[in-house]
């Protein structure tokens, strides 16, 4: 798929979201310099949420989100499930650490199941509907909030 210049930003962001779903879900093979044992994976992906998931979500939000929604009730309707999503996968991770241990595989299983079909989501339906119907100069401002955003 190929992404217009305005959300390659977002995109490139969805790779390390990916990795880590694939490594919290049932059968994910070892991953070089990646936690193997569960209390790793739960303490990994709640570091994960602070330090990258919340501020990529801040910045779909006040970006591509805004816009979309401003431009069709098509993609308002998108948005606002992809936003709570958002809020969902927030719930389900910060929840993690106080699971009892026994419940781990299936607590983690379950976030990085939402986490890669909410990625899916967005990468194969939300962000081609948004390049294919926003007119060029909405994805030109689209482009210019996304990297005034990154250099904040």
């Amino acid at each position: 798929m190929k992404r217009h210049e305005s959300l390659i930003p977002i995109s490139r962001q969805h790779h390390g979201g990916l990795l880590t779903a694939r490594l919290l879900q049932h059968g994910a093979p070892a991953y070089k310099g990646m936690p193997t044992a569960l209390t790793a994976k739960r303490d990994y992906v709640v570091d994960f949420l602070q330090e990258h998931l919340l501020p990529h979500f801040k910045l779909e939000e006040e970006t591509v989100f805004i816009l979309a929604a401003d431009y069709s009730e098509e993609l308002k309707q998108q948005a606002q499930a992809l936003q709570a999503e958002h809020r969902q996968l927030e719930r389900l991770i910060l929840a993690l650490p106080g699971a009892e241990e026994a419940a781990l595989p299936e607590r983690l299983d379950a976030v990085g199941k939402l986490l890669e079909q909410h990625i899916r989501q967005e990468e194969r339906v939300f962000f081609e509907i948004v390049q294919e119907k926003l007119p060029d100069e909405k994805l030109e401002l689209l482009q210019q909030r996304v990297l005034e955003h990154l250099t904040l």
